[in-house]
């Protein structure tokens, strides 16, 4: 059954500049997504698909990121490349209590934009 469903589009160019912004990168992504991130060279359109990833998931948890931290919420890759979440605190917290048992996660970009969806089941 699912339980939450979540969407984001962002556009690449506010991501880009974010990036160079003092803070942001720590504040926004954890370790591991910041060296998956070096690894893509800091492109923005891999960070701005993870940045949309969060937001989808923590639509699809209802209540959206204000009630998390974005540590709360890492997007990962396995070994073939398919994103995955990993919840942590108050993420995982409501995860649990809205009964999910597993996210799925599809994220997409072009040139200028980057949109992510998620699916909680339940």
């Amino acid at each position: 059954m699912i339980v939450g469903i979540g969407l984001d589009i962002i556009e690449t160019a506010r991501v880009q500049r974010a990036l160079v912004k003092p803070g942001f990168l720590n504040r926004v992504y954890t370790p591991p997504e910041q060296e998956y991130l070096i690894r893509r060279k800091m492109n923005a359109q891999s960070a701005a698909g993870l940045f949309a990833a969060k937001e989808a998931v923590s639509k699809a948890l209802g209540t959206g990121i204000r009630n998390f931290s974005w540590q709360d919420i890492e997007i990962l890759q396995d070994d073939n490349g398919k994103p995955y979440a990993l919840l942590k605190g108050n993420a995982l917290e409501r995860f649990k209590s809205i009964g999910g048992t597993n996210i799925h996660i599809s994220i997409t970009h072009i040139k200028d934009l980057a949109a992510a969806q998620a699916v909680i089941e339940g």
